[in-house]
């Protein structure tokens, strides 16, 4: 009688050598500061005490991609800032919206944080889930 046990954790063993850090920090050459989070983790800020962490996407009702919408829609992310002892959460969306009263950018610890980017897309390619944030130091 042949053992399947093997077989059992053969994709598992597969799914984790597949795994990639979901986070990671990215400084472009403009000065452009920002910072892409996969769900669930988090980053720090250089040069500060700072940690911001992906909670989960609250909603998103973002047009899909090659479909023609007569509003571009609008995502909302649930962010937590942590700067030392201080946890403060925030939901920030991919535009403006008022009526909503969201907004695509948070002031958090003397930093300004905009949101720039959400995956996956509506109707894109399959990846995993991040938020790319811009950050500047206020003034």
């Amino acid at each position: 009688m042949m053992n399947f046990k093997p077989l059992l954790f053969a994709p598992l063993l597969l799914l984790m050598s597949n795994c990639k850090t979901q986070s990671q920090t990215q400084t472009s050459e403009n000065g452009n500061n920002t910072i892409t989070i996969g769900i669930n983790r988090s980053v720090k800020i250089p040069n500060s005490k700072i940690s911001l962490e992906f909670l989960n996407i609250a909603e998103d009702s973002r047009c899909p991609v090659n479909v023609t919408c007569v509003w571009e829609g609008i995502a909302k992310v649930n962010v937590e800032g942590t700067d030392g002892n201080q946890k403060t959460n925030f939901q920030v969306g991919t535009r403006d919206f008022l009526p909503q009263n969201v907004s695509k950018s948070f002031s958090f610890s003397g930093y300004r944080f905009t949101l720039t980017d959400l995956k996956p897309y509506p109707g894109g390619k399959e990846e995993s889930e991040s938020v790319t944030l811009k950050y500047e130091k206020e003034e």
